[in-house]
């Protein structure tokens, strides 16, 4: 309230007049003195007058102020929760790309290992046959020499067994020929299996695109009025024929336009998710109601981070 004593208002001590006007007569000087306070009261009773209205609204809002508060701090509750959660799914998804860059790492490191190893013995192997094959020509080349100067007569066997011996080395050119091509082949089924092996991880890593697009969603927030029905998306509607603000439960029905099918709400509380996959896709959808007025509610639906978007409130109906 305004206070009225101020120092502001007309002082009630006269003034001391000067000597030569303390003879004069008084009773005009009185007289204007109590037509200005006679004004005064009636200006400050028509302002006190015209403010009542709106000071005794003053009270009524003061008390709203907790009310407003408890909720803003609610709010940012569930902004927190909600930003937890985000990250939660971000670190989950780069634990996920982690793993599989570990997994192609080892994989190509044992293939490179493999390889090396084959090659290594084919390069032992084929050391070894070519040793022996040379050293068996040497020592062919030397008893070939040896029986040609002892003994002419000894030439037919002689012959026999130098043909016998050609023919030992032609199966073990042969035999060479054979190894070097089941190594060959053995290298070429092992880079078939390295192309399968990348290909598999090709596949691994488009299955975890899409673990991650699935892991994607999308919020829209809504408030529709009881008695009346309002197209949240292009895929969903929401009508609500009752609230119970005490219990914090509402009645009404949710229509899912493209599967032509309703889900009906029966005293459905808040904060309770009305969780329902689409015959489409296949992908999960939540309903969630926040909170429960006297004549609205107010929440939000959880959509497929690829779905539809939602539509434009001018598009959305009443029922």
């Amino acid at each position: 309230m305004y206070d009225l004593r101020g120092s502001n208002g007309p002082s009630t001590e006269r003034p001391e007049l000067p000597r030569r006007l303390r003879d004069e007569p008084e009773e005009p000087s009185r007289a204007g003195h109590w037509v200005a306070i006679f004004l005064l009261a009636i200006a400050i009773g028509g302002l006190c007058w015209y403010s009542y209205p709106t000071l005794k609204q003053v009270p009524a809002l003061i008390a709203q102020f907790p009310g407003v508060q408890k909720s803003l701090e609610g709010l940012s509750a569930r902004l927190a929760t909600t930003e937890d959660q985000i990250k939660a799914w971000g670190g989950q998804q780069q634990q996920l790309r982690d793993h599989v860059a570990e997994v192609e790492k080892a994989l190509s490191s044992r293939f490179q290992a493999a390889r090396r190893q084959a090659q290594d013995l084919s390069q032992r192997l084929y050391e070894r046959l070519h040793g022996e094959m040379a050293a068996q020509t040497q020592a062919t080349d030397a008893k070939l020499a040896r029986l040609e100067s002892a003994n002419r007569a000894s030439l037919e066997k002689l012959q026999t067994e130098v043909a016998t011996l050609r023919e030992q080395t032609v199966r073990q050119a042969e035999q060479l020929r054979n190894v070097r091509a089941n190594m060959e082949r053995e290298g070429a089924n092992r880079d078939q299996q390295l192309v399968s092996l990348n290909q598999q991880v090709g596949r691994d890593s488009r299955d975890l695109d899409g673990l991650n697009k699935k892991l994607a969603v999308k919020r829209v927030d809504f408030e529709v009025t009881r008695h009346h029905t309002q197209q949240l998306t292009d895929e969903i509607s929401l009508g609500i024929t009752g609230t119970d603000v005490t219990h914090r439960r509402v009645t009404g029905w949710v229509w899912l336009v493209h599967d032509h099918r309703t889900i009906w709400l029966r005293g459905q509380g808040a904060q309770e998710p009305v969780v329902y996959y689409g015959y489409r896709d296949g992908k999960r959808r939540e309903l969630v109601i926040t909170n429960v007025a006297k004549n609205s509610v107010s929440g939000y639906v959880l959509l497929p981070g690829d779905g539809v978007p939602p539509i434009p409130a001018s598009l959305s109906k009443g029922g």
